[in-house]
């Protein structure tokens, strides 16, 4: 919401509370009361909360949560004025070569940021499904948009049992657009998957703490395209 954890606790606690004073904003947040003004004071600078005085007593209201949108906004208008050049910077000092970990769910979601801006086709060895994951529940349409927009498209070769109408993860194949796909042989299944874009290589384990090690190199970003190839063209074709 872009508020601190203070900050976010005093706002709650304001909207349950309505006008009320600062002593029953600490109890109500659960924050030490000489916290409670500096607090307060940050989130009058932000717009949502306004301050009156009945009977000589500071009290606080909270600034309707639509305010929290706007700041959102803000935020966003900000960023694009600067992002293009912080990414001139970012990709003029980028090695040709190097290896990237990235480990957890917020964090492997880097990955395909990168693939998006990279805006080259993404081949999947090992598919599994992991994209129909709870957690990845809002960020995947919003993945697939930019990916649509961008003109990218999927070649996955799925594990072989994703061919069961049965499986958990079976709607994955049918759910992706710009997607062909085939199937391995049966009893080729990991619990890890590559994924191949452009100069880049991402060996994936998802798991509770998914970790993904990429390597950033022409050379071998090539070389297992080649290998991908391979194993395409001896594979089980899946909506060809």
């Amino acid at each position: 919401m872009g508020l601190g954890s203070n900050e976010a606790k005093v706002y709650e606690a304001l909207l349950s509370l309505g006008i009320v004073g600062a002593n029953k904003i600490a109890l109500e947040a659960k924050i030490q009361r000489r916290n409670t003004y500096d607090t307060l004071k940050q989130l009058k600078e932000k717009g949502l909360c306004s301050e009156i005085t009945e009977e000589g007593i500071r009290k606080f209201k909270a600034i309707h949560p639509q305010r929290l949108m706007d700041i959102i906004k803000e935020r966003e208008a900000v960023l694009e004025q600067t992002l293009p050049a912080m990414a001139d910077r970012f990709e003029t000092i980028e090695p040709l070569e190097q290896t990237i970990v990235y480990k957890g769910i917020e964090s492997v979601k880097n990955l395909y940021w990168d693939m998006i801006r990279e805006g080259k086709d993404l081949w999947v060895l090992g598919g599994r499904g992991n994209w129909l994951d709870a957690r990845w529940k809002y960020f995947l349409p919003k993945m697939e948009r930019d990916r649509l927009k961008k003109g990218i498209k999927y070649r996955h070769l799925f594990y072989n049992d994703l061919k069961d109408e049965k499986h958990p993860n079976h709607a994955i194949t049918k759910l992706l657009k710009n997607n062909t796909y085939r199937f391995l042989p049966k009893g080729f299944t990991s619990t890890c998957s590559i994924e191949i874009y452009g100069n880049r290589v991402a060996s994936m384990y998802w798991g509770e703490e998914p970790l993904v090690v990429v390597i950033i190199s022409d050379k071998i970003a090539e070389g297992y395209k080649k290998y991908f190839e391979f194993m395409w063209q001896h594979c089980e074709k899946g909506n060809e």
